[in-house]
């Protein structure tokens, strides 16, 4: 069995385990597929991108395929609040782009702050909005409005669309949507400009 092999069935395991027992913070039972990690990688026109922030890394799938599409000189500040996907991602991943932070999405400019960034060019989100509590979900949306660039991409893949309904009245209208039917389950990808 490859190494490759092994950490995507370590990552599968650790992900699958977490999802049954705090269900409200992670909220699928698998994680992304090579075929959907590809996707946002593309759709977020990472080429072009200085400062990158993900949230809701998970045991860092999407992580890495961020990374495969950065820049070499791009940052990447991936915030996750479960301890152990940061432990993991941190053993896992070596790359000196990525930094991790646990201080909660709410809290996206203090973070980049401490960063010494003025704002990100991409925010990359999978953290599951509609299991979040009740005005969290809209503290979060504020604070990737707040520190995203004006003309910077925020990118959120989701299982259902609340996420577009509660974009709207800080981005507009999304500016893409796909579905990624190569994951299970079937996940939407929207995209809006600021």
């Amino acid at each position: 069995m490859t190494k490759k092999v092994k950490n995507s069935l370590k990552d599968s395991a650790l992900f699958l385990k977490h999802a049954i027992t705090s269900p409200m913070q992670v909220a699928y039972f698998m994680p992304s597929s090579p075929w959907l990690i590809d996707q946002v990688a593309k759709c977020a026109h990472l080429s072009d991108a200085r400062h990158i922030m993900e949230l809701g890394p998970g045991t860092g799938g999407t992580t890495r395929g961020i990374l495969k599409y950065m820049q070499q000189d791009a940052e990447l500040i991936s915030v996750e609040i479960n301890q152990k996907f940061i432990d993991h991602i941190e053993k896992t991943i070596t790359d000196e782009r990525l930094s991790m932070s646990n201080k909660g999405a709410q809290n996206l400019v203090e973070i980049m702050t401490d960063h010494d960034w003025d704002s990100a060019d991409v925010i990359i989100s999978g953290i599951p909005f509609t299991t979040l509590p009740k005005g969290m979900d809209r503290a979060i949306m504020q604070s990737i409005h707040d520190a995203l660039k004006p003309g910077g991409i925020f990118l959120a893949y989701q299982f259902r669309d609340h996420v577009s309904k509660l974009a709207q009245p800080l981005f507009g209208e999304y500016t893409f949507k796909k579905v990624e039917f190569k994951n299970i389950p079937p996940m939407r990808i929207y995209t809006w400009q600021k």
